[in-house]
């Protein structure tokens, strides 16, 4: 593909998976969204998310094997069950969505999350909220790998301790992406081109679940989500910009 010649793609792609393998692992996922938009301004929105999936896995992997002795599977069942409906959902109508429909929603979507905190308190305590905030998870993680932000909103509601929440975050992330293995290969959205392209940034995202474990202890959550949240707020505006 032409975008792969491109600087720009490439400054775009290590930036996009560096920030989300260093949230994953050191600020449980929530502002680990931006690989998806940022690669979205050099190509379709589903050619973005299809490289990023086998990436996500390895990620997922070793996140769980850093956080696996604070898992507790019991309290995943309920956000677990609701996210297979929305994968199952957002798998049915991936095929059917346009590539500007697509763009329509990632961009509305990253202006949405660049100020999604103010209605944290309120939002995760909606009655259901768990089946509410893991079915909206599981769409827009099967859209656009995006479901950071909706289960971030329901897991501050619980107020767990950070290494809890890691811990749960990684294993709904891993178990989520496994899942979305099938609509991705149902719908044909894999590209040889795309799996040379994930083996060339793999140390990128290795290196990024390292530097977030090693400097979550050191650096504050809100710097770094207010980072992501900005540069999410810029991205949604360009792909707006792009589209109109």
């Amino acid at each position: 593909m032409e975008a792969f010649d491109s600087p720009v793609f490439w400054l775009l792609a290590i930036t996009g998976v560096l920030l989300t393998g260093i949230s994953k692992s050191g600020f449980a996922g929530g502002a680990g969204v931006v690989a998806v938009p940022l690669l979205s301004l050099v190509m379709p929105v589903q050619h973005a998310a299809a490289i990023m999936l086998p990436l996500l896995l390895v990620m997922d992997a070793k996140t769980v094997r850093l956080y696996w002795q604070s898992i507790n599977l019991r309290e995943l069942k309920s956000i677990m069950f609701a996210a297979l409906v929305g994968i199952t959902l957002a798998g049915s109508a991936m095929g059917s969505l346009s590539s500007t429909t697509l763009q329509w929603i990632l961009a509305i979507f990253c202006i949405l999350f660049a100020s999604w905190q103010q209605l944290t308190p309120l939002l995760g305590k909606l009655p259901g909220a768990a089946y509410i905030w893991g079915t909206l998870s599981g769409i827009s993680s099967t859209l656009l790998h995006a479901g950071g932000p909706p289960i971030s909103i329901y897991f501050l509601s619980k107020g767990i301790s950070k290494k809890v929440w890691l811990a749960q975050a990684a294993v709904f992330f891993a178990m989520m992406n496994i899942v979305k293995l099938i609509p991705y290969s149902m719908n044909n959205v894999w590209h040889m081109d795309f799996l040379l392209l994930d083996l060339i940034l793999l140390p990128i995202a290795i290196m990024g679940v390292y530097l977030g474990h090693r400097i979550q202890a050191h650096l504050s959550e809100t710097t770094f989500a207010l980072s992501c949240r900005i540069l999410l707020g810029v991205t949604g505006l360009t792909l707006l910009i792009k589209i109109i």
